[in-house]
């Protein structure tokens, strides 16, 4: 019996053997493995194309547990209509299509992934069809064809000695393009009543915006706003998917962010909340918390932006009031090149906290001095930081929304 179950193990052993001999013959080479094809470039003479196929994370030497052996099938060129896109911890192929709202397989094409399941964090992917400055189709003329702009609001003209209209940006072409993404958005079922925050603690409830669904509050000579928080009740109070305390911009499009059980599965803040909430409208109050990184925030900051644009919700910029990353906050110069690359509204508080005692800056240097009575009637309501913050806020949802839909 012994020296049969031998000759079964031998027999065995000869098999696999076999399979692993097989498999050496047949299967490619590895990236980096040593080959007998003494025709293949060296490193030196590589074709800069081919390099430029390695994602950067490989092209820095990064370990080789994190290798990913064959990535694309040849070199890809960049079409003029694209975009790059730099994987964040987290993200798959899926999610990264859901934030651009293009199917994984597109992407997966574009880039000549062999394997679309296994990409890498710092990979750059050719995102194709999206041009930042497009509007996904709808006829904006015919949408706007019966509309007449409701009359000037009755509010003055300065707010702390500075004109209104230098902090609350709507150029004609801003006006233009939220007419294009208002339009859109309707067309796709957005809510014309509902908007959403973004942003980290500075815009946490209680203090941002909250009271105003509450009623508790005095408008003082800014009453005709009282419009647009009718138009807009339950909104105000609603912090959403997109508020958290210490969040950056490349957290809010990290799904690793998204704690929720209403937000599916890989869905970073920003989806979940334009799934759940569907917002007209996006109050984006990012930067304080991406300190030294003005490149990598700016690029976070317009993916965002596109992906709002993209799903006919119109971003809503405010600039900060806290100097974290540095007395010059190359973050509020990123803030209003988006602005103006995208001609998109801006709430430029930074012009405003400049108006108001320590900036409006609370002892750690970043939160807001806050102003709970929400009483517009008293000068002490200029003089703080959320006091100031919300009506500058108020103004610009205001503005916004006259630009695009008539007063009921």
């Amino acid at each position: 019996m012994r020296k049969f179950f031998n000759r079964i193990l031998i027999a065995i052993m000869v098999v696999m053997t076999f399979v692993l001999a097989l498999n050496r013959v047949s299967a490619p080479p590895r990236e980096g493995a040593d080959t007998a094809d003494t025709t293949a470039p060296s490193q030196d003479s590589q074709d800069p194309a081919e390099a430029a196929a390695v994602p950067p994370a490989l092209a820095q030497g990064g370990s080789s547990d994190n290798k990913v052996e064959v990535i694309a099938s040849q070199p890809t060129a960049i079409p003029a209509d694209a975009r790059i896109h730099v994987v964040q911890s987290g993200e798959s192929l899926f999610s990264i299509g859901q934030l651009y709202g293009i199917p994984a397989q597109e992407i997966a094409a574009a880039n000549a992934l062999l394997d679309p399941d296994r990409i890498m964090v710092r990979q750059e992917l050719i995102i194709p069809g999206l041009r930042a400055e497009t509007t996904p189709t709808v006829d904006v003329e015919a949408f706007f064809a019966d509309f007449t702009p409701s009359p000037s609001a009755d509010l003055p003209l300065a707010l702390n000695g500075i004109a209104i209209d230098s902090f609350i940006v709507m150029t004609p072409q801003v006006v233009a393009r939220i007419r294009e993404i208002y339009a859109y958005g309707q067309s796709i079922g957005r809510d014309p009543r509902a908007f959403s925050k973004l942003g980290d603690s500075v815009i946490e409830n209680p203090h941002f915006l909250a009271r105003f669904d509450e009623g508790d509050y005095n408008l003082g000579e800014y009453a005709a706003l009282q419009s647009v928080i009718d138009a807009f009740q339950g909104s105000f109070s609603r912090q959403g998917f997109a508020v958290q305390r210490g969040l950056h911009s490349w957290t809010a499009l990290d799904p690793m962010w998204t704690i929720d059980p209403l937000c599916q599965p890989r869905e970073n803040v920003v989806a979940c909340e334009f799934r759940v909430h569907n917002p007209s409208y996006v109050f984006i109050r990012l930067g304080s918390n991406d300190v030294g990184v003005p490149e990598g925030f700016e690029r976070n900051l317009r993916e965002i932006v596109e992906f709002a644009i993209a799903q006919g919700v119109i971003p809503l910029l405010g600039t900060k009031a806290d100097r974290r990353d540095g007395t010059d906050s190359p973050n509020n110069a990123a803030i209003r090149r988006v602005a103006l690359d995208y001609s998109l509204p801006l709430w430029d508080y930074d012009r405003m906290a400049g108006t108001i005692p320590g900036r409006g800056l609370d002892n750690d240097g970043v939160h807001l001095t806050t102003y709970f009575a929400h009483d517009y009637s008293n000068t002490l309501a200029f003089q703080r930081g959320h006091g100031v913050h919300n009506l500058v806020a108020l103004l610009m949802l205001d503005r916004a929304w006259r630009a695009v839909s008539e007063a009921e």
